[in-house]
């Protein structure tokens, strides 16, 4: 993917380019169809999405707790707390969204600390 495409989402947009460089190659955008489920509650966290365009809702022992949409950002809990999947989340229309990889984790970290503080900042806003 191309570093300046990343800038388009809101967890990048303050992250210098070059920072970007090196985690573009790695990332990739997805897309699934209404309907489908993203990630499922109890499943293994080898992965978050920050979604580009469409929407999907999030649920919980079967109840819909959350709706989201572009800009979003969703799995980032469990990869970053290493644990089991909180929620499960299903495309709610045609879903388009950015896709990193759980190995790509120690190399933000390295390169972009302060995206990782926003993600962290996310999880505690939900937790609360």
């Amino acid at each position: 993917m191309d570093p300046s495409s990343l800038k388009k989402f809101d967890l990048f947009k303050d992250v210098d380019e070059s920072k970007l460089n090196k985690i573009a190659p790695f990332t990739m955008l997805v897309e699934f169809p209404a309907g489908k489920t993203v990630i499922q509650e109890g499943g293994f966290s080898n992965d978050f999405y920050a979604i580009e365009s469409g929407s999907a809702s999030v649920e919980r022992g079967g109840e819909r707790i959350a709706e989201l949409g572009p800009g979003d950002v969703f799995g980032e809990q469990g990869l970053l707390e290493k644990q089991e999947r909180s929620a499960t989340v299903v495309a709610t229309s045609p879903l388009r969204a950015l896709k990193i990889e759980h190995w790509e984790i120690p190399r933000m970290r390295k390169a972009m600390p302060e995206v990782l503080e926003e993600l962290q900042r996310m999880i505690e806003r939900r937790s609360a």
